[in-house]
């Protein structure tokens, strides 16, 4: 995603016209981030919407020097997401049926499998699981990364991470199948 130094810089003016072509270069990305984050979607509004009020108030902080601009407003959108779910205490994945319903899949059901339903099984691992696994093998943060966002040691980030790939190793084979090299990426 290419975002222009002069919507950056319309946007440090108070432009609207660089504000509006900033939120409809990130809102599909952010709304994507913030899905995968969040179970209800009048919740992911919320979050949508206070990340852009951040992002806009804040515009001035942004580096270049650090990182692309939609990595720096994605940390807004993925923090806005954990400190909401912290907040709520809400469990922020949805269990499947049953787990013997599952042993059933044959692999021509596997391959009809839509991203949404591949994150929804990814949703059902334990949330703290979850998190580590999504920032680290999703997102692509690092354990220290991890670390100061979910404000947790490094260790306990390498340990989530281990126990997530452990929970997925434990399901049947035709759904580990799905996941293809992510079983095995995960150090």
């Amino acid at each position: 995603m290419e975002i222009k130094t002069e919507c950056i810089e319309g946007c440090l003016r108070g432009e609207n016209s660089a504000q509006r072509e900033l939120y409809d270069l990130l809102l599909p990305y952010l709304n994507a981030l913030c899905g995968r984050y969040l179970k209800d979607v009048s919740h992911r509004k919320d979050i949508l919407q206070e990340a852009f009020i951040l992002i806009f108030s804040r515009i001035e902080q942004y580096d270049k020097q650090k990182g692309e601009f939609h990595s720096w407003a994605s940390r807004i959108a993925i923090n806005l997401s954990l400190k909401h779910n912290r907040r709520s205490k809400a469990e922020f994945y949805t269990p499947l049926e049953s787990e013997t319903t599952m042993l059933g899949l044959n692999p021509e059901a596997i391959d009809r499998l839509s991203n949404e339903e591949l994150m929804r099984f990814l949703r059902t691992m334990p949330p703290k699981y979850y998190e580590v696994f999504n920032l680290f093998i999703i997102d692509g943060f690092t354990h220290e990364e991890i670390a100061g966002i979910l404000q947790i040691k490094i260790d306990l980030s390498r340990k989530r991470l281990f126990r997530a790939r452990v929970w997925l190793q434990q399901k049947p084979k035709s759904l580990n199948a799905i996941l293809g090299d992510y079983r095995f990426s995960i150090s």
